[in-house]
């Protein structure tokens, strides 16, 4: 086959002997699963005082992110339109390996300063370790940000 008929809006998967669409996989898989979560939420009382209505609702909610992780999951990236040939190797890969080395290291020198200090402050056993974990995070996202941003506007 060529490329062109290969290639599919919404991909192909490979199982077996032949390429199915990876869609008639996910759909059915989905579907499944959120009614299967709606009956067991309406059998629960989860649902509320309209057991079968909630169910439906909770069917429906469910069922959209289940077709869409089971489509992740199985479909093959070779068979997608527009899909890079080597993404591991594209210049985003490398601005995303070199912004997380640098927030890493940035990171460590922080949380390492972070640690001096507060062993050096009197009273610092009081401070909650949920608000240090949580300022850890945010810097290493401002950090990853910051370093990806540049990268992408130097190149």
């Amino acid at each position: 086959m060529s490329e062109n008929t290969e290639r599919t809006k919404w991909g192909r998967t490979k199982f077996g002997s032949g390429r199915r669409p990876a869609m008639a996989i996910a759909l059915p898989c989905g579907l499944l699963v959120g009614i299967a979560m709606g009956v067991v939420g309406a059998m629960s009382g989860l649902t509320g005082p309209a057991p079968w209505l909630g169910a439906a609702v909770f069917a429906l909610c469910l069922a959209v992110p289940v077709v869409l992780l089971v489509w992740a999951i199985i479909v093959d990236r070779s068979t997608l339109q527009g899909a890079a040939k080597d993404p591991e190797e594209s210049i985003e890969s490398r601005w995303y390996t070199q912004a997380a080395a640098g927030a890493q290291t940035d990171v460590i020198l922080a949380a390492s300063l972070g640690a001096f200090v507060l062993t050096l402050m009197p009273g610092s056993g009081q401070i909650d370790a949920r608000l240090v974990l949580l300022g850890v995070i945010a810097a290493s996202f401002l950090s990853f940000s910051l370093r990806y941003q540049l990268l992408r506007r130097k190149a």
